[in-house]
């Protein structure tokens, strides 16, 4: 029953019209739901995958041959926590702010109902973390408290590979994942929550890779071009 409702579905949308954004002007997107790796918070080890909803969107020039786009992103105020049975090692809880804006192009491989693409973007990206730091000693007891405050700005490379399904002419939904290089100034700041009350301020270049496993979102295309 399953093959049969999935052999139907196949076949009711390569029987409809071909249409493609390529024949409008614009397109405006907005990501409904993505799952995204952070910048990492201090040592903390692995990276955390992050869940958010309806927090991007995209506005692109179509051409016949390359589209032309520019994106962004946005996760404000959100609570991030760690949980590890570790010890003689650093756990940080609080607040992470992230956005991103990149500028880029992305190709078509054809013209059907059905879109594969590839896609490049270069932009700007900005990361705070605001919280607690615990370090958990050898007994597994929290030996230390500092308050942590880490702010990065950057440069974003991220070639990516999507799909995009169009059933009707003005409506594309697709999926897109990528993977980004992330070349960022790190500043951190740590108080130590103790009598001493020692505060420890530093700035290094950072590198890293970003894996974006998935954004699905959908797009409505604008300028019919004839």
């Amino acid at each position: 029953m399953k093959q049969t409702t999935l052999s139907l579905f196949l076949i009711f949308i390569l029987a409809l019209p071909v249409f493609s954004q390529e024949n409008n002007i614009y397109s405006i997107g907005l990501n409904a739901i993505s799952i995204m790796q952070l910048p990492r918070i201090a040592n903390q080890d692995p990276l955390k995958y992050l869940t958010t909803n309806f927090n991007g969107g995209m506005f692109k020039v179509n051409d016949r041959q390359i589209s032309y786009r520019v994106s962004g992103s946005f996760i404000n105020n959100k609570s991030v926590q760690f949980q590890s049975d570790c010890t003689n090692c650093e756990l940080d809880n609080g607040q992470v702010t992230d956005y991103r804006v990149k500028l880029g192009f992305e190709k078509s491989l054809n013209y059907s109902h059905i879109q594969p693409y590839l896609a490049f973007d270069l932009g700007y990206r900005y990361n705070r973390f605001n919280g607690i730091q615990n370090y958990i000693s050898l007994q597994r007891t929290i030996s230390d408290i500092s308050q942590l405050e880490t702010v990065k700005n950057g440069v974003t490379l991220a070639p990516s590979l999507g799909i995009r399904i169009t059933p009707v002419e003005l409506i594309s939904v697709f999926a897109e994942g990528s993977l980004e290089f992330y070349y960022s100034n790190l500043h951190s700041r740590i108080i130590k929550q103790d009598p001493s009350f020692l505060v420890t301020e530093t700035s290094e270049h950072k590198k890293e890779f970003l894996f974006t496993p998935i954004t699905i979102g959908i797009q409505i295309h604008l300028g019919n071009k004839y």
